[in-house]
């Protein structure tokens, strides 16, 4: 049994390369660490965060869950937040950070 487990532990080791280059192969690349999110707000290169939760707010009402910035392979960065409807709902939302346009939403 501990053979088993230790085996099916190493086989996903081996995936995990994987799985991560096929994420860089779809344009994403890293998460903008807080201070390079503060820097790229002032340097203008992307739209403050508060701004898009005042969209989000107008639209779906409720609140944000979790938010994060990261840059894509094209030089652009998206916002990938998730958000908490008035009734309940769990919306995932992508914004381009360089505009505040939501690109995709899914769920609720």
């Amino acid at each position: 049994m501990k053979r088993t487990l230790a085996l099916l532990a190493v086989l996903g080791l081996m995936q995990a390369p994987t799985a991560l280059a096929q994420g860089q192969d779809q344009g994403w690349g890293n998460q903008f660490s807080p201070g390079e999110a503060r820097e790229a707000v002032k340097e203008g290169r992307t739209v403050p965060l508060s701004r898009i939760f005042q969209s989000l707010k107008r639209e779906y009402g409720g609140y944000q869950l979790g938010a994060d910035l990261y840059s894509q392979g094209s030089g652009g960065a998206v916002y990938e937040i998730d958000w908490l409807t008035d009734d309940g709902r769990k919306v995932h939302v992508t914004v381009d950070a360089q505009t505040g346009a939501i690109i995709r939403q899914s769920g609720g």
